[in-house]
This record gives structure tokens, sequence and C-alpha cells, in this order.
């Protein structure tokens, strides 16, 4: 089996998101009982990547306002390169895969899902300051936010599930947005 790391371009079979392993550890808490996604791990820049489908990291609404702790890269001006180590590479030291306890298979993680949890693992690594604060789920300007859980204990063993911060008022999926101004 080879050790090799293929140095493959972002925004073309895939685009990436880049973020640093403190934020990443937190969003690692949150993905791992819901998204169930691999990602690349760099020790030696202390930053973890997510693959998604290309294209569409940039239509997830509001990425800017994880500018200063979460990058996109994919197309678009100059070439953004990323180490991508083979299949089985899932330990250290070194570039590797990290793969859940409860893997699902998928190497490519659904980007507004990851959006949302980003967003929240910025907020609990940097604090509350970090980020402007709008509701990861429907993303509308909020002035306060309460914890939604994101998963469930499969047993007391398992550690207490992290959250995701969302608009109280939030109720994008029953509601449209002319319906809710009214509520």
């Amino acid at each position: 089996m080879s050790e090799a790391v293929a140095l493959l371009p972002a925004g073309r079979r895939w685009d990436a998101v880049r973020t640093s392993m403190v934020v990443a550890r937190r969003a690692f808490e949150m993905l791992d009982v819901s998204e169930r996604c691999a990602a690349i791990v760099d020790p030696l820049t202390a930053a973890a990547y997510w693959l998604v489908p290309a294209g569409q990291a940039s239509v997830v609404p509001r990425w800017e306002r994880l500018g200063r702790h979460v990058a996109l890269l994919g197309p678009g001006p100059g070439t953004h390169y990323v180490g991508v180590p083979s299949a089985h590479r899932n330990t250290g030291p070194g570039l590797h895969w990290r793969l859940p306890v409860d893997w699902s298979g998928r190497y490519l993680a659904e980007p507004h899902h990851l959006g949302a949890i980003l967003a929240s693992a910025v907020r609990f690594a940097h604090g509350a300051a970090a980020l402007s604060s709008p509701c990861p789920v429907c993303v509308g300007e909020s002035s306060r936010t309460e914890e939604a859980s994101a998963g469930g204990r499969s047993g007391p063993a398992e550690p207490v599930p992290c959250c995701l911060e969302a608009d109280p008022a939030c109720d994008h999926a029953a509601r449209s947005p002319a319906n809710r101004r009214r509520t």
C-alpha cells in the first residue's frame, strides 16, 4: 500500500473547506453524531479539511461570516491545492483521514450542514463575539439564540451531545419568509 499523498486542485472534482484544528475539534464532536463524514487532518499546519461536492460550497449562504476562521477552496482566481492522503491512511503521524467511529463511508460532506456546524464550532472555540449572530439554519439575522441538540446519545458512555445555535423564531420549514415576519 502506498503512503503517497496526492496534491489535487480544489474546485474540479470537489471543493474544500479548511479550518484550524481548534475549530475542527469542536466541529468533530457535532459532526460525528450527525454528518459522520471523513475529514483530512494536517498535523503539520494544524488544519482540517472537509471535501464538499464541486460548486456547492459557494452556494451556502453566509460563508463569509466564517471568513476569519474558515476558508473555502474552490474555483476562482488562482488554484488551491489540497493534499489528499491514500484512502487507507486514517492515523498519523502526518496527513491522514479522520474517520468518525460510526463512519458513514462518505468522503464528501453536505455543505449546508457543515456550514451550520462550523458556525457553532467557531462560536464554541472563539466565543460569541467571533461571528455575527445569524441563524445557521435560516441564515436570518437574530438578536438572540437558543440551542438545539445536534444529535442524541445511544448510551451513558457517550459524551453529552453538542448543540447548534438557532434563531428561536426560525421555523423555515413550515412557513415562508413573509409569514415568518408576522409572528
